[in-house]
């Protein structure tokens, strides 16, 4: 079975010049450790619904990544990170 490639949309790198370097580097070792070279990456996400569907997200503490999932071409493309609080929000 062929390898899912990640890639990053811009808005990905300006949300987590945003974090502080601890959490950066959590949510950095988390996508390397469960979406980098994978055979079927939206095993530890959430499909999202209602508004957001089409999107998945995967929790990292109390941050999400959201992203979507092109099967076609097998690349999983990340769209934004943030605390859980307010992500949800920068999506509407």
């Amino acid at each position: 079975m062929a390898k899912y490639r990640v890639d990053y949309a811009p808005s990905f790198f300006e949300d987590m010049d945003k974090l502080d370097k601890g959490n950066s580097r959590q949510i950095a070792r988390w996508i390397d450790k469960h979406l980098v070279d994978v055979d079927f990456p939206r095993s530890p996400g959430k499909y999202l619904t209602g508004n957001l569907a089409g999107y998945v997200r995967f929790r990292v503490g109390n941050y999400r990544i959201i992203a979507v999932v092109d099967e076609g071409e097998l690349v999983l493309l990340n769209l934004h990170v943030g605390h859980r609080s307010d992500i949800y929000k920068k999506l509407k």
